[in-house]
């Protein structure tokens, strides 16, 4: 399967490095992304890190500290969109001389997804689909409220889910979705579904939530410690 996959790094991580460089449980969430992806390709310069310029004297220097091998990093000018670092990926791969017929998109927000996950999409794409998203069924109760705060309902879950990374998609699907953005504020998933392209949905992973940090930082890290085994089981 030709396969490669992005991690976007755009402008707007800038403002909040530490989400992607500070050190989680010993390891930045970047370096858990990029591991994940390189579990899933066959070469590791398939692995693409679209980043900023101001960002990738960063990004090279934290994963130059990991036991892995190089990935390609590609610096992405101007404004740095979300749209323009996926575009900026996809060019790279339409110049590289190993072609690629479907991509994973990953993010740092979300370090902890497992690779349980990953292999799930990966296995939609290899099953024909040209979309492919982890969801997981929404457990809480969700209330409505007006502009005073009065609750006014109750939503239906059932219907509900929880979108998840990494994300699956064929490059001539997600290259169509950038070439019809109307604005830099870009979502794949969300233009998918205006498109009304199929989307294959896949389970996802209850460690797979969104994180903000590094405001969650020890909430993930309690996550990371509970799946090490006792001291007496090692």
């Amino acid at each position: 399967m030709e396969l490669s996959g992005v991690v976007p790094l755009p402008i707007s991580v800038a403002g909040n490095a530490a989400a992607a460089f500070l050190p989680v449980a010993g390891e930045a969430p970047l370096p858990r992304v990029v591991r994940a992806m390189l579990g899933a390709v066959t070469d590791p310069a398939r692995v693409i890190v679209a980043a900023a310029e101001s960002l990738v004297d960063d990004v090279r220097a934290v994963l130059a500290t990991q036991d892995m091998p190089p990935v390609t990093i590609v610096a992405v000018a101007g404004s740095a969109s979300r749209a323009h670092c996926l575009g900026a990926a996809l060019e790279y791969l339409q110049r590289a001389s190993f072609s690629t017929r479907h991509v994973l998109i990953h993010d740092i927000s979300c370090p902890l997804a497992s690779a349980g996950v990953r292999d799930r999409v990966i296995a939609g794409l290899r099953n024909g689909s040209t979309v492919v998203m982890p969801a997981l069924a929404v457990t809480d109760s969700i209330k409505t409220v007006d502009a005073h705060g009065t609750v006014t309902g109750t939503l239906d879950r059932s219907a509900l889910r929880a979108v998840q990374f990494p994300r699956g998609f064929t490059v001539d699907q997600l290259a169509g979705f950038l070439a019809h953005r109307m604005s830099d504020e870009f979502d794949e998933l969300a233009i998918a579904i205006g498109a009304v392209a199929h989307i294959t949905v896949v389970d996802g992973d209850p460690d797979g939530f969104r994180a903000d940090l590094p405001h969650d930082a020890e909430f993930v890290e309690a996550i990371i410690a509970s799946r090490r085994p006792a001291p007496h089981e090692s």
